[in-house]
């Protein structure tokens, strides 16, 4: 199993959650081939979550309820696109 690690950050420190999203898809990009499908779907997930969390202003509760209510949806679609393509990897049938 492939893993992607970053450096630990300082105790206290609360970083940009924007800038971490960015340099987790720099890590996917340079681990995974833009190929694999999982490895594009992730990059769309993480694509989805950044533009979600660059518009949640600070504090608005509203707000952070309908991201997570995308957060949810788009779980669902990421499970069943990732059973889709174990299935049809499994019969070989995986298209790109």
């Amino acid at each position: 199993m492939n893993t992607i690690t970053s450096p630990v950050l300082a105790e206290g420190s609360l970083p940009d959650p924007v800038a971490q999203l960015n340099t987790v898809r720099r890590l996917v990009e340079e681990r995974y081939s833009g190929d694999e499908p999982l490895a594009r779907a992730a990059l769309h997930l993480i694509d989805c979550a950044t533009d979600i969390v660059g518009q949640l202003p600070d504090g608005d509760l509203d707000a952070a309820r309908g991201a997570l209510g995308s957060a949810r949806a788009a779980v669902v679609s990421a499970t069943f696109a990732v059973g889709r393509i174990r299935d049809m990897a499994a019969t070989g049938t995986e298209r790109a």
